[in-house]
């Protein structure tokens, strides 16, 4: 004799695979965020240090504001160098800490996400 078993809902197994297919989607979500995070974390740190520089532009010397970013800038491992910097004196009152760079990101295969990135800083002198 032949006894089927059932679960006491009445289930008979979708519920493992939606579970399984929310899991993949999490897996997806989180996978993509660790790719994607450190590229917007190393962005906000390069306009912080246009920020902090710019207001010590006043108190600085030119170079030496250059060779403190061009050392921040190896430091926090950023996709670009000093000479990728643009340093401008706008006019007698306005300083303009500036870059535009990307970013590829590279997910699996061929399959690749460019963010294009323009931290600035302006300040006025006084």
């Amino acid at each position: 004799m032949r006894t089927h078993t059932r679960n006491i809902n009445g289930e008979t197994g979708s519920s493992k695979v939606s579970t399984f297919i929310w899991l993949l989607i999490l897996a997806f979500i989180v996978y993509m965020v660790i790719k994607i995070a450190p590229v917007y974390i190393i962005n906000y740190q390069i306009q912080n240090l246009f920020e902090v520089n710019a207001n010590r532009i006043q108190t600085t010397a030119l170079g030496d504001i250059k060779a403190d970013i061009a050392s921040k800038l190896v430091n926090i491992h950023a996709p670009i160098t000093i000479d990728d910097v643009t340093i401008s004196q706008n006019d007698p009152q306005s300083v303009t800490i500036s870059a535009e760079y990307s970013v590829v990101v590279k997910f699996v295969d061929d399959l690749k996400i460019t963010f294009h990135f323009k931290p600035k800083a302006i300040t006025d002198v006084q």
